[in-house]
């Protein structure tokens, strides 16, 4: 894999229409088309504690992938991202290409979050931030005071660039070193601390589980919750299977005058045709699908490749 990230040069907005870059170097800014973001409450005081479980706040709710998450906390309510890294590498080769180079990258999710306007993007899509909560949506802006173009000029980047491997490590400096030093003293009582925050959390949550069972009329045993746990699990396995599928599909990152001729979805797999531009694009292709799922068979003929994918 090609090194993406250099010094820092042209502050870019990334989206999903965003043109390829061939040169330059930029300071990258991520749409929200490309993490996945929500705001709860939580029975834990503070970021370190949520962070624990931020997998669980997203739980069924992600497609297929490996995820890390950032967490915030703003009017005793989380907010917390989520974002696959291989995704962002993937995406990060098809819009800069040849010489074009990223120097850090960027949620807009921080880096926004003053917006109080409508802010167009383009003719069709628009940033706005609800209920403190940055989105991107499908539809143009009736009075667009704002635009990207003006909320990236001259704008100061934060310091929560995303880090997606080892060449993006921080080295700890002299300052930062005895920092680390002097907050060690403290470690040991707050891991005590922490302790028992989690064992009076953990009564908390017990407490809600019995006042469910009593509001819904569900059976009081372990072994009856299971039973119904596991039916409902399987229906939600076979659904999950597909809309996994659906979504590897529309991530595929495709060229111009490339694009899905044929899907078929079942329950042992889905069948798909892709229409390419030349043989060398098919093994790109099906290197992005085998991450996921696993490929059957497979053939190209005409510049369309023809895969069978097991769920």
């Amino acid at each position: 894999m090609k090194n993406l990230f250099q010094d820092n040069k042209e502050i870019l907005f990334l989206h999903q229409k965003t043109a390829p870059k061939r040169e330059g170097r930029y300071s990258v800014i991520l749409s929200p088309q490309f993490y996945w973001v929500k705001k709860v409450q939580l029975p834990v005081k503070s970021v370190s504690q949520a962070k624990k479980l931020a997998e669980s706040v997203f739980e069924g709710n992600l497609p297929v992938g490996k995820y890390s998450y950032e967490v915030t906390k703003a009017d005793g309510e989380f907010v917390i991202i989520a974002y696959d890294k291989e995704y962002l590498l993937e995406a990060l080769e098809s819009y800069f290409i040849d010489d074009a180079k990223v120097d850090a990258l960027y949620f807009s999710q921080y880096e926004f979050g003053d917006l109080n306007a409508c802010c167009a993007i383009d003719n069709d899509n628009s940033l706005v931030n609800m209920n403190s909560i940055l989105m991107q949506i499908p539809r143009a802006c009736t009075d667009p005071k704002i635009t990207v173009k003006n909320l990236i000029e001259n704008r100061k980047l934060s310091r929560r660039k995303i880090k997606l491997s080892s060449f993006e490590e921080e080295v700890i400096d002299k300052k930062s070193f005895i920092f680390l030093a002097a907050a060690a003293a403290l470690l040991f009582s707050s891991f005590l601390l922490e302790f028992f925050g989690y064992k009076n959390e953990m009564a908390k949550i017990e407490a809600q589980k019995s006042a469910l069972i009593a509001k819904y009329d569900l059976p009081p045993t372990t072994m009856q919750l299971k039973s119904i746990k596991n039916s409902l699990f399987k229906v939600y396995k076979k659904q999950k299977k597909l809309r996994d599928e659906l979504f590897l599909f529309s991530r595929l990152s495709l060229q111009k005058g490339e694009y899905i001729k044929n899907i078929e979805l079942n329950e042992k797999g889905a069948t798909v045709e892709i229409k390419l531009k030349n043989p060398q694009r098919k093994e790109r292709i099906k290197s992005f699908i085998s991450r996921n799922f696993k490929i059957v068979q497979s053939d190209f003929k005409d510049n369309i490749l023809r895969l069978k994918i097991a769920s």
